[in-house]
């Protein structure tokens, strides 16, 4: 009688069967629901757990770059990982592990930094940033990672009519990165500060790993075979080959490189306008999910001609200045069409679902190696962003992976006719010295035209197209500007010194910001820009200088060091600066000479500012200038409320903060007056702007203002100029260490 079911034990599993049922029929909503939220964590614990670190290691590239290196590895790895659990354990066992990682990986939240956690002394902390992303949130990033691909294979699995194609789950992995990256800046950030945002990341970790338990449980009851990894519901492909693997890191590398390649391209070169990186991150996104949805977006024939005409645009715009709208439009039209052919012929090649997770595997590494060839090659060998054009020429060549495999070596050698031309005109502009701006307009728009239209002409040849591109590149390479002095690169951005022959004065920039300029023929040089005796911080030191024989002034943000020549012999001088570089530029270097003929014996502090002001004696400054905010990436934990009580604590007796706050596209004043308050400093403010007089002497309208605790030193100041009391805005929050947003400041004019 043992082998006969009672009546209880047959009613529970008829209700276990009927609760697999109802949970079944519901399958691919929860596999949806559950890809699209893991891809929304990750898109939002990067910048969270990036912005976490700012207070310990300043708002430098260095942090956001390591962190982006960071994440990037461990996206490799969880697809590793996925890769690895789907060649080697069955269904169930899969389910289980991963399962069991998720619920480890709850044991590490909530993810932040640890209260006692000290960064090293010396040089940029790279290998120390790894080391604390991997312990505080590396382990469920990567669980997290290796969700999209793992459910997916999971799903193949299933008796779902939809299981012999569970790439199109993909779409919502891309979906939720997108939601996830918008959502940040517009609603998280502004809404939540950091500690809150990671009690609500971490809820969002619990209910993922609801969400898979439950996908887990649903697919595993309707799977046709849960003892195996192999897929019962697809058609085995054959292994992928050399080449085959080889095409799909090229089609992934080009479209990340140029991400990051026409992110710096436009942010440095067109506008340093804040949140602008998101546009092209938003539409790689895009590019995505288009490319991996159940239909095509276009005929790969007519994505291939709008890419190549986009293409020979940008190149042929790349000639003129394309500081504007329709340089700023080109550049993200051919981004977008570039990389949604990459990642749709992507699509088109991808194996059968036997090879999912290895398809992912080596997407994954290309993505990843865009990254690393950006973000730390590019720096350390090139002196201006030259990896921007060397991957539009990458875009060219990767075509050459499209076409069908009868054109793919049909290479002729009058298809390197063109080339030849452009590296030989390209030599000789550059050993003739011939100035750009003397060549006639019309002579430069007819040729680069011409040029243009026959590189479209070629967009049925993939390699003269290709090398067609690469001429129109080269022969830019060669184009000589004879007013540039110097193009300089660091880890932290590209510089610029170049001169103004009409007007005899020298220039720093960084793209399209000014960081510093010098009349070229003056003994001692006068301070110009923000920094003019007729501006505000000329008014400001010039009351200051009478109250005091001595005063030791601290500097934050050196660029061309022109506050120095307002030095006097008794006065000492400390400038704080993160670039190596720029201290070189402004010291060594020779083109510009304040330091050199002002304050020679100057100290000088590499690293970040605030690190490096909490180590200075208490009491220290008579005169703190804080100048690091004229662009867009300004450092915002130099501007919380526990900055500005950092800096005060450094302030002498009648001592003074002094704050440039210039800025195109964000209103700082609001910031600066809330947070001052909340350190008990009162101020003034000054928004000077200068005549054409005064323009052509290259001194330009700036915004700053004065704080201080003593209001002697505030009244002294009020007399020299158009100073106004500042007022602190009840309307506007205040920003702490905790809580920042660059988005209830945006001014875009």
């Amino acid at each position: 009688m043992g082998d006969i079911a009672s009546p209880k034990s047959f009613a529970a599993k008829s209700a276990v069967i009927s609760a697999y049922g109802r949970l079944s029929a519901y399958t691919f909503s929860l596999v949806t629901v559950a890809i699209f939220t893991a891809a929304t964590l990750l898109f939002w614990v990067q910048p969270m757990f990036g912005k976490l670190v700012l207070p310990l290691l300043g708002g430098t590239p260095a942090v956001w770059t390591a962190a982006l290196l960071f994440f990037q590895t461990a996206l490799l790895l969880g697809y590793l990982y996925a890769h690895l659990l789907g060649t080697f354990l069955s269904f169930r066992a899969q389910i289980i592990v991963h399962t069991t990682l998720l619920l480890a990986s709850a044991a590490m939240l909530p993810v932040g930094i640890p209260a006692d956690t000290i960064p090293p002394q010396g040089s940029m902390p790279v290998f120390w940033l790894f080391g604390l992303f991997a312990a505080t949130v590396g382990i469920p990033y990567t669980a997290i990672a290796a969700t999209s691909p793992l459910l997916q294979r999971w799903f193949s699995f299933s008796n779902h009519v939809s299981a012999t194609n569970p790439y199109q789950l993909y779409a919502a992995s891309n979906v939720g990165s997108l939601i996830g990256l918008l959502g940040y800046p517009l609603l998280i950030e502004p809404l939540a500060g950091a500690a809150l945002q990671t009690y609500l990341w971490s809820a969002g970790f619990v209910l993922l790993i609801v969400l898979i338990s439950v996908s887990g449980l649903s697919l595993l009851s309707t799977a046709t075979s849960s003892s195996s990894s192999v897929h019962p519901n697809s058609l085995t492909s054959a292994t992928a080959t050399p080449f085959e693997r080889f095409r799909w890191v090229a089609l992934a590398f080009v479209p990340s490189s140029l991400l990051l390649g026409v992110t710096t391209h436009i942010t440095t070169d067109i506008a340093a306008m804040p949140l602008l990186w998101a546009v092209p991150l938003a539409l790689y996104l895009v590019t995505f999910i288009i490319a991996f949805s159940p239909r095509p977006f276009l005929p790969r024939t007519i994505l291939l001609k709008a890419e190549a005409l986009s293409l020979a645009i940008l190149a042929a715009m790349m000639w003129f200045d394309g500081s504007n709208a329709a340089g700023l439009a080109i550049s993200l039209i051919a981004f977008f069409i570039v990389a949604l052919a990459r990642h749709s012929e992507l699509v088109s090649t991808k194996p059968g679902v036997d090879q999912l997770t290895e398809f992912y595997l080596w997407m994954s590494a290309g993505g990843a190696l865009g990254g690393i060839f950006n973000a730390i090659l590019a720096p350390a060998v090139f002196d201006r962003i030259t990896e921007y054009p060397l991957t539009l020429v990458a875009a060219g060549l990767t075509r050459i992976l499209i076409v069908p495999a009868s054109e793919r070596f049909k290479l002729h050698a009058y298809d390197f006719i063109l080339l030849g031309v452009a590296v030989a005109a390209a030599i000789a502009l550059r050993l003739s010295h011939t100035n750009a701006s003397d060549i006639p307009l019309a002579f430069v728009v007819v040729v680069i035209t011409a040029l243009a239209l026959l590189v479209y002409h070629f967009q049925n040849k993939a390699w003269r197209f290709a090398l067609g591109l690469a001429a129109m590149l080269i022969l830019l390479h060669g184009k000589h500007d004879s007013n540039t002095v110097a193009e300089v690169r660091s880890f932290f951005g590209a510089y610029r010194i170049y001169e103004q022959p009409s007007t005899d004065h020298i220039i720093l920039s960084h793209g399209t910001t000014i960081h510093g300029a010098q009349k070229m023929h003056e003994t001692r040089p006068s301070p110009l820009t923000y920094y003019a005796a007729e501006g505000p911080l000329g008014q400001a030191i010039q009351a200051l200088q009478p109250w005091k024989n001595s005063l030791h002034y601290g500097v934050v943000g050196m660029g061309a060091g022109a506050s120095a020549c307002f030095t006097r012999e008794a006065d000492r001088w400390t400038f704080f600066e993160i670039d190596p570089l720029v201290v070189s530029l402004a010291k060594d270097h020779g083109a510009f000479r304040y330091l050199k003929t002002c304050t020679p014996q100057a100290r000088i502090v590499v690293g970040d500012a605030r690190l490096s002001l909490g180590k200075e004696a208490r009491g220290a400054f008579d005169v703190l200038i804080m100048d690091a905010f004229s662009s867009d990436s300004i450092p915002t934990h130099l501007m919380t409320r526990e900055a500005l009580a950092l800096a005060r604590s450094k302030l002498a007796p009648g001592g003074v903060i002094l704050f440039n706050i210039s800025n195109r596209y964000l209103k700082l004043e609001p910031v600066v007056a809330n947070t001052a308050r909340a350190a008990g400093l009162t101020g003034l403010s000054q928004l000077f702007h200068v005549n054409e007089a005064q323009a052509r002497k290259l001194i330009t309208s700036s915004h700053w203002i004065a704080l201080s605790v003593d209001a002697n030193t505030l009244a002294r100041i009020a007399e020299t100029g158009n100073w106004k009391p500042l007022q602190p805005n009840v309307k506007s929050t205040m920003w702490t260490d905790d809580y920042s947003s660059l988005l209830g400041v945006m001014s875009i004019k």
